[in-house]
Order: structure tokens, then sequence, then C-alpha cells
């Protein structure tokens, strides 16, 4: 099974969904939610639900884009919860 990471500025996470769909094909959500992503601490903070996908299912993360190689993952609840960074020694960098 493959999860591969999507992120983008849209309204609603349908539309990632939907871009997605239109250039690679076939798609199916494992969750949503929100990121923090700081370029200069080279972060990437994921937290929170979508209301169409559910929570994150933090096991199908396993492709992420090359681009944010180098980043440190980390997962929270919320804002103002602790963090805990996640694994990404199997992830593929496409």
């Amino acid at each position: 099974m493959v999860g591969t990471f999507v992120y983008g500025m849209v309204g609603q996470h349908e539309e990632l969904v939907r871009q997605y769909e239109e250039a690679f094909g076939y798609v199916r959500p494992r969750g949503g939610g929100w990121y923090e992503k700081d370029d200069g601490a080279r972060t990437m903070i994921l937290y929170g639900s979508s209301g169409d996908y559910g929570e994150p299912r933090l096991a199908f993360l396993n492709r992420i884009p090359a681009e944010l190689k180098g980043y440190k993952f980390y997962f929270r609840v919320g804002p103002g919860f602790p963090m805990n960074e996640l694994d990404l020694e199997d992830v593929e960098w496409f």
C-alpha cells in the first residue's frame, strides 16, 4: 500500500484530491488535516483531520515529495499539543 503525501494551499481537501487525480489518475484519500511548514527550521508539522476524509492514517505515509527531503515531520493533535516526530526511515522520496 502506497500513501503519497499531498499538500497545498486550498480551501477544501477535495480540491487537492481532484488536482492530484487529474494529474496522476486514481486517488484513495487516507485522511487529511492541516500542516505548518517552516522552511527555516526545515520542519513539517501535521495536525488535525479532514471533515471529508477523517483522521490522517500516518501508517500510509510512505511516499513524500523529494522537495521535502531533509525536513523533519511531526504530528500533533492540534495547535498547542505536544508533537511526535514521525519515522521517515522507509519513506520513498519522489
